[in-house]
């Protein structure tokens, strides 16, 4: 058994107040919250295909908190955490009066909830996506105060909690993101401060493990590779002042390759297993025994895994150092390009100038795709970013830093790889997942014109921050595919 432990969410005074459950039971530990809190008008945010394919545990939630606590049921949010269902449910949280709002799902969810509750604080009921637009610094890509005059925004005035069904890690920052569909930017929203946070992050591996599609788990967690990478690679954190950044970074490096490792392991494990046992001979007992041990496994792998995601992005919260190229690139990636919307991937052999693994992808338009969108443009922007910086940049944090990533990857996987792109790349493609744009459905001039120029107002790295227009052109032409 997995033991359960309740810590502080980061180490600052700001996250005073603001637990995580690891290794947490959410349907007791939901209830258990609302109870210490009085919270009597709850909004349920929900994954739609946890709804539809896992519906008893949401249904064993509801029945938890009891008609005399659920105000309400929301069942899906866009990938990307379009305008449109973040206003959905501000209004929800403004019409109802809502005093806790539950978010169950991926980053999507964590983000629109985040970034709803702000706006229900700060805007009228009848507010306009317009209205959202109008709170962001476009000169800092984000809104955390007031145009007119610069004040701060109000906080929000419900609880939050969130119970993260990937590894994208959103929930543990105080910031939000939201994509304007009109535009195709994404948006951030709130302050660092903190305030944004939720109340409480509850980490189940049971409800992870059994809900949490395989590919979008794995994507997720390259993720949360990508945060670790670019936090270390980014020279602001060799600076006197971040002492300590590098250790949580790196932790949460290996955390994620070895927890990603097993828990990819455990899956196909369980998938032959699930052949051999209608062949092979022995007691139910026996059969059992073994499918238990294999769950213990793949739990410790999911465990290992959400560990990990809040190392990730501790020297972003902490330390405030921000993350680079992969993110910025990434964030417009998905806004503009819609990355894995009504996009299915299909595995088919295609060597790789980079790596031994030959796992490539096609794509195919679906309509109607009932498939959660995936995290996965760190899957196709870090290795490319990493080469470009090691080609280009003559700080030497650069070198040392993707030297350090090289090692912490050769030495948790037992690999001999040259470079620290390589090493990503082999990765990804180890966990059969994508790692060009024409993988994931971009193929056009257009869209990545489009791309590379939101990319210049993204909050974690465009403009003279770490890269030009030129610059992530290249980077995004050395991976069309």
């Amino acid at each position: 058994m997995l033991e359960k432990k309740r810590v502080q969410q980061l180490d600052i005074p700001s996250r005073e107040g603001y637990d995580a459950i690891f290794n947490s039971n959410f349907l007791e530990d939901v209830p258990a919250a609302l109870a210490q809190w009085g919270s009597s008008r709850v909004l349920l945010v929900s994954s739609k295909t946890l709804a539809a394919q896992h519906g008893d545990r949401i249904a064993a939630l509801q029945s938890a908190l009891g008609s005399h606590r659920l105000a309400n049921t929301k069942l899906g949010v866009g990938s990307h955490s379009p305008y449109a269902d973040v206003r959905d449910i501000a209004r929800r949280v403004q019409r109802l009066r809502a005093d806790c709002v539950i978010s169950v799902g991926g980053c999507s969810y964590s983000d629109a909830c985040k970034a709803a509750c702000l706006l229900a604080a700060n805007l009228a009921p009848d507010f306009t996506e317009e209205d959202m637009e109008a709170l962001v610094d476009e000169r800092r890509g984000i809104a955390d105060a007031r145009p007119e005059d610069g004040t701060p925004l109000r906080p929000r005035a419900c609880r939050l909690v969130a119970v993260p069904t990937s590894l994208s890690a959103g929930e543990w920052n105080a910031l939000s993101s939201a994509t304007n569909a009109r535009t195709g930017k994404k948006q951030h929203f709130g302050g660092w401060e903190g305030g944004g946070q939720p109340d409480l992050i509850l980490l189940d591996p049971e409800l992870a493990a059994a809900t949490s599609p395989e590919r979008l788990w794995l994507s997720s967690g390259v993720r949360c590779v990508d945060h670790c990478v670019e936090l270390m690679c980014n020279p602001e954190s060799a600076e006197g002042r971040c002492e300590g950044l590098h250790g949580h970074a790196e932790r949460g490096l290996r955390c994620m390759l070895g927890g990603l490792t097993e828990y990819k392991a455990a899956k196909t494990r369980a998938r032959g297993a699930g052949e051999k046992q209608q062949q092979q001979q022995g007691t139910q007992e026996e059969k059992e025994e073994a499918g238990d041990k294999e769950r213990q496994l793949l739990l410790e792998g999911v465990s290992e895994c959400q560990y990990g995601s809040r190392e990730a992005l501790t020297g972003l919260l902490i330390w405030r150092v921000p993350m680079g190229p992969s993110h910025a690139i990434g964030h417009q990636l998905g806004a503009v390009a819609n990355v894995m919307h009504g996009v299915r991937l299909l595995a088919t052999p295609s060597p790789s100038p980079h790596s031994r693994a030959l796992i490539s992808f096609k794509t195919r338009p679906v309509s109607n795709l009932t498939l959660p969108p995936l995290q996965i443009t760190s899957c196709v922007m870090l290795a490319p970013v990493l080469r470009w910086q090691a080609a280009n940049l003559s700080n030497p944090h650069y070198k040392t830093a993707q030297a350090k990533t090289l090692a912490i990857f050769n030495e948790t996987l037992g690999w001999r790889e040259a470079s620290a792109a390589d090493a990503v790349e082999r990765f990804v493609r180890s966990l059969g997942l994508p790692t060009t744009l024409r993988d994931v459905g971009v193929v056009s001039d257009e869209e990545v014109r489009r791309i590379a120029d939101k990319t210049m107002t993204d909050v974690w790295g465009g403009g003279k921050r770490q890269m030009e227009f030129d610059d992530v052109m290249e980077v995004l032409n050395s991976v069309r595919g």
